[in-house]
């Protein structure tokens, strides 16, 4: 729920900033998502952030973009304005992975939709010229971090321009932006021009007539180019994966008209930096505008949640991490996570239960790479270990125990889990770290994402080999059953995946019948901007060059999903269908079988009769 103080926010109307004493704010952030001030919301992040440095900021959510009336609400910012679509991507915002439009937007109040207008960077950049002339444009967060070179929009279906160009913005913050925001605002805040905010590691802006060109950069095939020969779409993507780390080159390419530079990443924070960061005076509320409207859906499942650790080197094809928050990981200091678990406990709506420790993969906390950020390799995981990957526990179980000995001084019970996904290959270099995990931080269910069953299709993914998978499942159910718990694994697969053919998806589908396995995780590949996945998808190969087939068209992306679904009733028919044009007879008859005699859930527990 929100709160009666409105001070404790970041202010969003002109009467907040008038309640601040303040006669213009330094940089006002307007965001597609209802503003939610969470730490696992970037604008609240970036919000929080920039005030911790000492400027001013205001909050502009889903300002009204038909006129530039609400772009003028809270006057001119005296620096910039940070513009950003929300947490997500806007277009799978808005859109499934089969291309139908979504019945709700959790990130807006009530989750109702028409909250945001379509290309939110480029409506709000546009709405933001015409309120206020002169004013430096930054844009960042996900969907400008994921689409700040030439890239493939999988609804539209077809190669865009960086959106720095069409959204005709001053400048682009690539991945998590504290170093590159906080170099910005003090080079402004020191009377620089907009047209000296360049080299800024993270950043990413248009070549005008007195550029500095930087060093040795790295010339990437143009939107025409890629247009015309899709092949360098794959060979864009190799060349860019190879600087995309904070040793990398700058990279140009010409996005017709005009080329833009994108410099390296930054580096990752320190923990002291980190400790800092999240140490910020967050609510963890929404807004009380929103409090009539029932709130915000996004929150909730996350509202008590502790980020550990940010980055993920596990390097998977599909996956944009690589991109965003980087492979190196930055954790917070064990003191840090411990206040914050506190301060949880006094939060007006805590109800006794942690839900989350961990980040985008749960088991990567404390862990470094002695390269220090200067590695080419995609996965520090796959097709083998590194060498240079520090993937010792110790850190991690440490963590965990000082979570334990906090939680054994609380007088009231607090349950803590491990709700983030894990890395099941990385998980069994630790036997001790699977013990500790099923008896003390699993609530019944522990997600891990297998992806897929057949060799090939793995491989094409970066991910480990099956057998693996299986070889985690038998230490977590021995460490479950010598903690005395009942508990079971909630797989994650994805259909339609690049080189995945339906022949691989009636193999997983064979492989779930023999367990009794009927998955409702699963998730059609989606062609996510920058991945390797989604420079699969456009060019037809693989990352050697070799020639691939794609899953595409409704009808074979559908067949591919009901296939590892195939307990639905819904898929009856399509299923039946095909396997009897396989002459798999066999199978139709073990699925009839699962009916009449109930099936199980993906985790093996028995869930409901047909």
């Amino acid at each position: 729920m929100g709160t009666e103080n409105s001070n404790l926010f970041l202010p969003t109307t002109p009467e907040e900033i008038q309640q601040r004493g303040w006669k213009q704010a330094d940089i006002i952030l307007v965001t597609g998502d209802a503003y939610v001030d969470h730490p696992s919301f970037g604008v609240a992040l970036i919000g929080r952030w920039l005030e911790k440095l000492g400027y001013k900021v205001a909050i502009l959510a889903q300002p009204d973009w038909r006129s530039a009336d609400a772009f003028r609400a809270l006057g001119p910012p005296r620096l910039f304005w940070g513009i950003t679509s929300g947490a997500i991507d806007s277009q799978f915002n808005d859109y499934a992975s089969m291309g139908h439009r979504r019945k709700k937007d959790v990130y807006s109040p009530g989750g109702v939709l028409g909250l945001r207008p379509r290309r939110p960077l480029l409506v709000y950049s546009a709405r933001v010229r015409e309120a206020f002339k002169g004013i430096p444009l930054i844009l960042g967060g996900l969907e400008a971090s994921l689409r700040r070179l030439v890239h493939y929009d999988y609804i539209e279906n077809k190669l865009k321009r960086s959106v720095l160009i069409d959204a005709k913005a001053d400048l682009l913050v690539h991945g998590m932006g504290e170093r590159a925001i906080k170099e910005i605002a003090e080079r402004l805040n020191n009377s620089r021009t907009i047209d000296e905010l360049v080299g800024i590691a993270g950043t990413a802006y248009l070549v005008r007539r007195d550029t500095a060109m930087p060093e040795n950069a790295v010339r990437l095939p143009s939107l025409s180019q890629q247009e015309t020969d899709h092949s360098l779409v794959m060979s864009c993507q190799k060349s860019y994966q190879a600087q995309a780390h904070p040793k990398g080159l700058a990279v140009i390419q010409d996005q017709e008209p005009g080329d833009i530079i994108v410099m390296p990443p930054a580096e990752p924070l320190s923990t002291s930096e980190m400790d800092e960061l999240y140490d910020a005076p967050f609510t963890r509320n929404w807004h009380q505008l929103y409090d009539k409207a029932g709130g915000v859906p996004a929150l909730e499942p996350i509202r008590f949640s502790i980020t550990t650790h940010r980055g993920c080197f596990g390097g998977c094809s599909f996956c944009a991490l690589y991109f965003h928050q980087g492979k190196y990981i930055s954790s917070r200091s064990i003191d840090s996570l411990l206040t914050e678990a506190e301060c949880l406990t006094k939060h007006k709506q805590f109800r006794g239960t942690i839900s989350d420790i961990g980040g985008p993969t749960a088991n990567m906390y404390g862990m470094k790479c002695e390269q220090n950020n200067d590695c080419r390799r995609t996965s520090c995981l796959t097709p083998s270990v590194c060498k240079h990957l520090q993937a010792d526990a110790g850190q991690l179980i440490k963590m965990m125990e000082s979570f334990l000995k906090w939680q054994r001084g609380r007088s009231s019970k607090i349950n803590i889990y491990v709700a983030s996904g894990i890395r099941h290959d990385l998980a069994l270099q630790s036997k001790e770290y699977i013990k500790l995990l099923a008896r003390h931080f699993v609530g019944g269910h522990l997600k891990v994402a297998p992806e897929h069953y057949c060799p090939r299709v793995l491989e094409l993914m970066g991910k480990p080999s099956f057998e693996l998978f299986e070889e985690f499942e038998a230490c977590f159910q021995e460490a479950s059953r010598q903690a005395g718990k009942e508990q079971y694994l909630v797989p994650y697969f994805i259909s339609a995946h690049p080189g995945c053919t339906a022949d691989d998806a009636m193999k997983l589908m064979e492989y779930l019948i023999s367990r009794g396995w009927c998955p409702r995780q699963v998730q059609d590949f989606s062609p996510i901007p920058l991945t390797t996945s989604t420079a699969m998808y456009v060019s037809g190969l693989d990352t050697k060059s070799t020639k691939i087939f794609i899953p595409k068209g409704h009808s074979e992306k559908t067949l591919q999903a009901a296939l590892l679904q195939y307990c639905e009733r819904k898929n009856e028919n399509r299923i039946t269908g095909f396997l009897r044009n396989q002459g798999r007879a066999d199978l139709i008859s073990k699925i009839n079988s699962m009916q009449r005699h109930g099936r199980r859930s993906e985790s093996g527990e028995k869930d409901y009769e047909f």
